[in-house]
This record gives C-alpha cells, structure tokens and sequence, in this order.
C-alpha cells in the first residue's frame, strides 16, 4: 500500500500491512478488473470472496479484510465493472453505467475460477448489489461456493416497487437514453454523502465517512450516479433472480440480513424471496441502515457472527 495515499482513518478501517492488489482483462465482456486480496500467515482455513455494493471498492471493506483474516482466511474482493479501479465509462468516468448483470457474473467468475482457482473451500460474501450478483451466481453455479452470506441483497429496488415492470418495458425500448444519468443525477461530489451517521446509508458515525474519505483522498474511486441502463438492467435481473425456476436451482446454504430503517432495497421483495429457504436463515437488524457491514458493532457482528457460524460447518 506504500504508493497508494491513505486516508485519515483508524488503522482498523485501512488496508491490512499484506494487502495486495490485482487486474485482469476478461475477454468475454471486454472489462480491465481491479481486485484486492490478502492472505493469512498460516495455511488459510477457507477463501472468501466479497462482491460490494453499488459504488463501492475494495479498500472500504479493509475492516472486514483484518477480521476475514483473524479468523484464518484468505479474503478478495472485487471492483466491479465502472466503479472503483475497474473499466469506467469512458466518455464520463463518473457516470454508474452496466453492460448488463450476465457481464457482472463472467467477471466474478473469471476471478474465481480462473485467477483464484479451484482451491477449496470457498465462501462468498455480498452486500446490496453486490448480494444480488452473489444470489445470482449461485443460481448458475450452484456447485462452486460452499456457503454464503448477503446484507440488504438487492432482489427489489424500493423505490421501484410498483412501477418496475412499466419501467423496464419504457427503458427497453428507449435505447436512446441508456447513456443518460437517472433524472437528478449527476457527477460525485464531496456533497454526495453527509458520512456522519445521519444519512440513508448508516447510523455510525465512524464507519459512515469510510466512503467519503477514500472517494476525497483518491479521486479515481469517485463515482457519481446511475444511468437509465442501469436501472433497465437492475429490474431486468431483479425479474430473472426472481424466477421461480431459478430460485429452485440455489443449492447453496446462506444467511441474508435485512435493515429495518432500510429505503434502498425491497424488503418485502427479499422476505418473499426467503420463504423458499429456512426462516432462520433471515436476520433482521433493529435500528440498521442499508449499509451493514458500515454500520454500529451491534449490528454488523449479529450479521457476521451468524455468517460465520454458517461456513464453520464447512471447513
């Protein structure tokens, strides 16, 4: 991490002293892909991979790597496409485009199965979009992650609730603004985000501004809003994930929790979602935003400890 400038933050929210950096080129989707990875001392019990939410990038999730790596194992996390250090839209590197969730899954396949490799056990950690992807893969790979876990997992978009299936019909067939930022949206900001625990992502104050100091201090992290595309190719996939052909093919054991002070993500979408897998399995989270694994200790360990009570069982 010696070239990379550092945020003024608690050393437990920076990269671990081994964290270490990686790229690939897919040829399948055409995406440069950043990652970050770090190992333990020891032979690792297991790997886990993290997939982030929408905007976000490896190095937000340092804490999560220092605490992965004290309980024995390997952890990588991936930029997706358009945000972070990955491919970025290049007539405006603000602007959240998607290629479509199908280009999402062959890059987190590629990590997996062609740079991490067949080493087994392997766990898989997700959060909003990123728990989307994650439920996603699961149900076209339902042989590869032993066991998973998924915070606030975006099977529905809350705001879109009761006009998703008139949007994506509009958005398919209005390709001419697939390039546009949402109405309001715009370019990142140092406004964006409030980062101390009053806004719509988490109630710490301390994990809240995580985002926003790594955005100010490197600004190739800086990613402003969505495009219509993305919307479009959000619902499209929330629809197929939906499936009920689909959802059977998910094999996998896993723990999702929920934010009960949530407004990103459908909660009424994932508990329907749920009800084909063990009620216990479904952690809902008092006095939680949507951004968990940023939020107090109280509610992030109850998600984790269960999470890691579940991959126990498999190493």
């Amino acid at each position: 991490m010696s070239k990379v400038k550092l945020p003024n933050l608690p050393e437990c929210f920076l990269p671990p002293a081994n964290w270490q950096s990686g790229d690939f080129d897919n040829p399948e989707t055409g995406h440069h892909i950043h990652y970050n990875f770090v190992l333990p001392d020891n032979t690792p019990k297991g790997i886990i991979v993290a997939l982030p939410g929408l905007s976000e990038f490896g190095e937000k999730y340092s804490e999560l790597a220092h605490e992965v790596l004290q309980r024995g194992y390997s952890f990588y996390v991936i930029d997706w496409a358009y945000q972070g250090r990955s491919t970025r839209f290049k007539a405006n590197p603000h602007k959240r485009h998607i290629d479509g969730y199908d280009a999402d899954l062959s890059d987190i396949d590629y990590l997996i199965s062609t740079i991490i490799g067949a080493e087994k056990p392997l766990f898989m950690l997700g959060h909003s979009m990123g728990g989307h992807i994650g439920l996603r893969y699961l149900q076209t790979h339902p042989d590869t992650i032993q066991a998973a876990g998924f915070t606030a997992p975006m099977i529905g978009i809350k705001d879109l609730r009761y006009t998703k299936h008139l949007l994506e019909f509009i958005f398919k067939y209005i390709k001419i603004f697939d390039k546009k930022y949402v109405p309001g949206g715009s370019d990142w900001s140092e406004k964006s985000r409030k980062s101390d625990g009053s806004d719509i992502f988490s109630n710490d104050p301390k994990r809240d501004q995580i985002h926003e100091a790594w955005s100010c201090t490197t600004p190739e992290l800086q990613v402003g809003n969505v495009t219509i595309k993305w919307v479009y190719e959000s619902l499209k996939s929330c629809r197929i994930l939906n499936k009920q052909e689909n959802i059977d093919r998910i094999k996998t054991p896993f723990v999702v929790s929920i934010a009960e002070q949530e407004v990103l993500v459908d909660n009424k979408s994932i508990k329907k979602f749920m009800c084909n897998f063990n009620s216990e399995n479904l952690i809902s989270l008092p006095n939680t935003k949507h951004e968990i694994f940023m939020e107090a200790d109280e509610s992030r360990s109850k998600f984790l400890n269960a999470f890691f009570a579940l991959i126990e069982k498999k190493v």
